[in-house]
C-alpha cells in the first residue's frame, strides 16, 4: 500500500484499520510520510511540511531519528498533524502528551 493512495483526511481509526492489514514490520519512508502529512495538514492547497517541522513532530512524539517509520510512528505523526490542522498549539499538544504519560 502506498500512502498516496489513501485519502489524506482518513479518520485515525480508519487509518489504523488500514495499517493493520499490512504485513508485520511494514515501514514507510520519510519522503512518503512527509507528502502524506503535508496533504493531511493542508488539504486545500499544495503547501508542504518542511524538514524542521517534521523533525520537531518526531521529537515531540519520541520517535527516534530514522529514515523509515513504522505504522505506529505514522499514527503518532497523524495525531500531531491533526492537532495543528485544527489550530492547536505546540504547548497544548505537549500538555496532552504529558497527561497521557502520567496516566500510563
Amino acid at each position: 500500500m502506498r500512502l498516496s493512495e489513501l485519502d489524506p483526511l482518513i479518520p485515525i481509526s480508519d487509518l489504523r484499520e488500514e495499517l493493520l492489514k499490512l504485513p508485520k514490520g511494514y515501514c514507510f519512508y520519510e519522503q512518503e510520510l512527509i507528502e502524506f502529512l503535508s496533504r493531511r495538514r493542508w488539504p486545500e492547497n499544495n503547501r508542504r511540511i518542511d524538514r524542521t517541522t517534521f523533525w520537531r513532530w518526531r521529537n515531540d512524539n519520541g520517535i527516534e531519528h530514522q529514515k523509515v517509520f513504522s505504522r505506529l510512528d505514522l499514527l503518532k505523526l497523524c495525531q500531531i498533524c491533526d492537532h495543528y490542522r485544527i489550530d492547536g498549539t505546540r504547548s497544548e499538544y505537549l500538555d496532552i502528551m504529558k497527561r497521557k504519560k502520567e496516566v500510563c
